[in-house]
């Protein structure tokens, strides 16, 4: 095999990577609830300033959040091919410990970010205090959040949930 096709399929994986995460957002409720949650973080970390170790910190809270959301719904999907229906205790055990590990992740990238916003919440009112038009952005932004979490893909989980 030439270069130009190792290059052409190394290529190609990132296709494939990225076509497993779309499936993962289009069709996993919590996947959408935390990548609004990224977007929300983001913005706290620029009106807060945080300093480079902050930003790194939650980079990789935010990765692991979503790899392991990921990896939840790749267990999920395995188990149901693997069962085709058939209801398992060890299947259920498997579903239950992968979306558990999630959970895990999530309490702790909570206490990440308590731990480097909690200490500037005085810098987030005053940032918003005298701006009604951030208020009203941070508003719409809440609003259209809770859409895309719940409303804009509900067919394809309400199709998912029919299996279980």
């Amino acid at each position: 095999m030439n270069i130009r096709n190792n290059i052409r399929r190394f290529l190609k994986s990132f296709t494939y990577a990225g076509c497993g995460i779309w499936e993962c957002i289009s069709t996993q409720r919590n996947m959408r609830f935390h990548t609004g949650a990224a977007i929300a973080v983001a913005a706290l970390a620029v009106i807060c300033d945080v300093n480079g170790s902050e930003a790194l910190a939650l980079l990789l809270t935010v990765g692991g959040v979503f790899a392991l959301e990921c990896v939840n719904t790749a267990v999920e999907n395995a188990v149901d091919l693997t069962c085709k229906g058939e209801l398992s205790d060890k299947a259920k055990a498997a579903k239950d410990c992968a979306a558990g590990a999630v959970l895990v992740y999530c309490l702790a990238a909570i206490g990440v970010g308590v731990s480097i916003f909690g200490t500037r919440l005085g810098d987030i009112f005053a940032f918003f205090k005298n701006r009604p038009a951030f208020i009203a952005a941070a508003a719409g932004y809440a609003a259209l959040w809770f859409w895309w979490v719940f409303v804009c893909f509900g067919k394809t989980d309400e199709n998912k949930n029919k299996g279980q």
